[in-house]
C-alpha cells in the first residue's frame, strides 16, 4: 500500500471517526432525547420540505458552475455552459473521493488546460479565485446576518451576544478583504510579476500565493465581473442557508429562524474546508455548536446536518454519471491531475 493510499484512508478514518464520535457523544449526553426522536418521529417529516431542500441546494450549486462559467469566459477561452457543469459536477464529486478541496478543483483546471495549454495559468487562476470568492463571500453574509440576528432574537442574551462578536469578526473580515481587494485591482503594481516572483520565494505558501496574485493581475481590468459574480456568490451561499433552513423544517426539528442559518450555515461550510473528504466531520461539529450556540440542542442541530450532508452527496451522485461518461478522459488525465 503506497503513501498516498495510506494518507487518504487516515483522511477518511479522521472524518468518519469525527461524524461517530458526535453521534455517540449526542446519543449518551442530554440531547438524546432530541436525536432518537428525529427518527422516532420519522412520520412527521415533510417529504415536500426534505425535497425542496435537495433541489435548493441544487440551485446553489449549479450557480457555482455559471460563476466559474463566466470567470473561464472572460479570459477569452472559447467554453460552454454544459461543460462547466459537466466538470462542476465531477469536480464535485472528486471532492468527496480526494483528501480535499483541490482534487476536483484539479481536474477542472487539467480538463480545460488540456484544450488551451497556452492560457494554462490564467485557467489555474480561474479555479483559484473561484474558491477565494466562495470564501469571502462567506464572510459578508455571516456579517449581515449576524448583525441582522442579533437584533432579531427576543430575549436570548446569550445568543444575541454570540451573534453579535461574530457579525463584528466577519464585517472586519469583508471591509479589509474589499480593501485590499480594491488595491490589488487598482494598483496593478501590487500583483505584477516582481510581486509574483517574490512570493512564490516564501517557504510552503509561496507558489499558492504567486497563483492568488496572477489570478487578481488576470482579472484586474474586469472589476465589474468580479463584483457582479461575488454578488452572484453571495445568493449561493443563501440558497444553501436556505436549503439547510428547509431540511430542518422537514425533519419537524426544533430550530433557529432563517436569519440565524444565514449565519449557521456559512460557518459550517467555512470549517468544510478543512482537507478532508468533502469537509465531512468538521461540516457536522460546526453546525451542531452553531445550533447550541443559538440555544438549541446538539442533537437537533447534528440531525439537521446530516439531512444536509445526505442532500450534498445525493447532489455529487449526478456527477456520478458525468464521471463515467468522461472515464476514459479522466484516466489519460490522471498523470496530470497527480
Amino acid at each position: 500500500m503506497n503513501k498516498k493510499t495510506l494518507v487518504a484512508l487516515a483522511k477518511y478514518t479522521i472524518a468518519l471517526g469525527i461524524v461517530a464520535f458526535l453521534i455517540y457523544q449526542v446519543l449518551t449526553g442530554k440531547d438524546s432525547d432530541s436525536f432518537k426522536s428525529v427518527w422516532e418521529n420519522r412520520k412527521n417529516w415533510n417529504a415536500a420540505y426534505l425535497l425542496l431542500g435537495l433541489m435548493v441546494a441544487l440551485a446553489g450549486l449549479s450557480l457555482t458552475f455559471i460563476r466559474w462559467f463566466f470567470l473561464v469566459r472572460a479570459l477569452d477561452i472559447q467554453f460552454k455552459l454544459k461543460d462547466a457543469f459537466r466538470l462542476g459536477f465531477i469536480g464535485y464529486f472528486s471532492n468527496f473521493l480526494s483528501l480535499g478541496v483541490v482534487g476536483g478543483d484539479a481536474i477542472k483546471a487539467i480538463f480545460i488546460s488540456r484544450e488551451r495549454p497556452d492560457k494554462k495559468p490564467e485557467v489555474v487562476s480561474s479555479v483559484l479565485l473561484d474558491r477565494v470568492m466562495g470564501l469571502y463571500a462567506l464572510t459578508v453574509v455571516c456579517a449581515i446576518a449576524s448583525f441582522a440576528g442579533s437584533r432579531a432574537v427576543d430575549g436570548a442574551v446569550e445568543t444575541a451576544a454570540a451573534l453579535q462578536k461574530i457579525a463584528e469578526v466577519s464585517l472586519a473580515i469583508s471591509i479589509a478583504g474589499a480593501i485590499v481587494g480594491l488595491l490589488l485591482i487598482f494598483l496593478p503594481a501590487l500583483t505584477g510579476a516582481a510581486v509574483q516572483n517574490k512570493l512564490e520565494q516564501i517557504p510552503r505558501v509561496g507558489g499558492t500565493l504567486k497563483k492568488l496574485t496572477f489570478a487578481i493581475y488576470t482579472y484586474r481590468s474586469q472589476p465589474m465581473l468580479l463584483i457582479g459574480l461575488t454578488l452572484l456568490t453571495t445568493i449561493v451561499h443563501c440558497l444553501f442557508a436556505l436549503s439547510v433552513f428547509v431540511i430542518a423544517m422537514g425533519l419537524s426539528v426544533a430550530h433557529p429562524n432563517f436569519v440565524q442559518h444565514l449565519v449557521i450555515s456559512p460557518m459550517s461550510n467555512l470549517a468544510a474546508s478543512v482537507p478532508l473528504p468533502g469537509g465531512i466531520g468538521a461540516f457536522e461539529v460546526m453546525f451542531s455548536k452553531m445550533y447550541v450556540e443559538g440555544g438549541y440542542d446538539a442533537g437537533s442541530g447534528l440531525a439537521v446536518a446530516l439531512g444536509f450532508r445526505l442532500v450534498t452527496i445525493i447532489n455529487a451522485l449526478i456527477g456520478v454519471v458525468y464521471y463515467f461518461n468522461s472515464k476514459k478522459e479522466l484516466e489519460a488525465l490522471s498523470p496530470a491531475v497527480e
